[in-house]
């Protein structure tokens, strides 16, 4: 993942502190632990590293394969392989029946919407194509997890009406979806702030937060929903220990919006050269396992041949 990218010489001047709570943040959180608990979800955006075999996959593993075994380590994955086009309700069941054949029967896709929607249409009159959309990943049927929108780097302020229009007009209600805005006009002029995270409050989509060296704006901490996902961007390399520090803080300020009444956990994990990022995951399950109670399978990591 490109995004936020800086020269490893200079991430050691970034200053990674988490931002305090948002405004919408502390509105949406009751003040007190849920019901229900939270639940948590681990996943990275790729399976398909021919890399990772030297990490994740066993020897020997067909790339064909990568995804089943994928599915035998984690339970959830960031789908980018919806975004480049729109998807076919074929190649959905084709990756489900793979997901199956691992084992795995809590596994989650949580697929990108389609560029041809975000960036090309710009969200202007593409009900047909988010119901083309939605008709495709609803066959992964139970594995079918939330929808997460990323529009362009342009989309600013300035397109607020389009963005109200999408959210009325085009986006289903019987399903669950998060927004990624980059436009920096979003974060650094308080209204427009505002206006934002209350549209998205009022219509119940929740907010992707990219967490990045080289674009900290992105990390608003605004929670328009009781849910927090994450997209989360290590450096790996010379800052694999400033990458490890980055998932501590997040740790810590999770227990807290645990404590206030955040009920699900999406955290997605990516690094600028993927070959590392099982590892950069494993230590994430193993930290949110170990201080947050989160339950989730720890990943083997497979020992390194000199």
């Amino acid at each position: 993942m490109e995004f936020g990218r800086i020269d490893e010489t200079e991430v050691k001047f970034v200053d990674h502190g988490l931002p305090e709570d948002g405004r919408i943040t502390d509105k949406t959180l009751p003040g007190k632990p849920a019901a229900g608990g939270c639940k948590f979800h681990v996943g990275c955006a790729k399976w398909g590293r021919k890399e990772w075999k030297k990490t994740l996959y066993p020897k020997g593993t067909r790339e064909s394969d990568f995804l089943q075994e994928y599915a035998r380590h984690f339970d959830h994955i960031e789908m980018n392989a919806c975004f480049y086009s729109l998807p076919s309700p074929y190649n959905m069941r084709q990756w489900k029946e793979q997901v199956d054949a691992s084992g795995n029967t809590d596994f989650i896709f949580v697929p990108k919407m389609s560029r041809s929607i975000s960036h090309i249409k710009r969200l202007v009159a593409c009900k047909a194509l988010v119901d083309r959309f939605m008709e495709a990943v609803r066959e992964f049927d139970s594995s079918l997890g939330p929808v997460f929108l990323g529009v362009s780097d342009n989309f600013g302020p300035r397109y607020y009406g389009v963005l109200k229009d999408f959210l009325e007009n085009d986006l289903p209600k019987d399903h669950r979806f998060f927004l990624e805005v980059r436009h920096p006009g979003w974060f650094s002029d308080e209204i427009d702030r505002g206006i934002l995270f209350d549209l998205l409050a009022k219509h119940q989509v929740g907010t992707v937060m990219s967490d990045a060296s080289g674009r900290r704006d992105c990390l608003h901490m605004e929670l328009p929903t009781p849910e927090l996902f994450v997209r989360f961007v290590g450096n790996g390399g010379m800052n694999r220990d400033s990458d490890r520090e980055r998932i501590d803080s997040w740790v810590d300020r999770i227990a807290k919006l645990v404590d206030q009444g955040l009920e699900k956990v999406y955290f997605f994990v990516h690094q600028h050269d993927e070959q590392d990022t099982p590892v950069l995951a494993s230590y994430v399950i193993s930290q949110f396992n170990q201080r947050l109670g989160a339950g989730l399978r720890e990943i083997k990591i497979l020992p390194t041949v000199s």
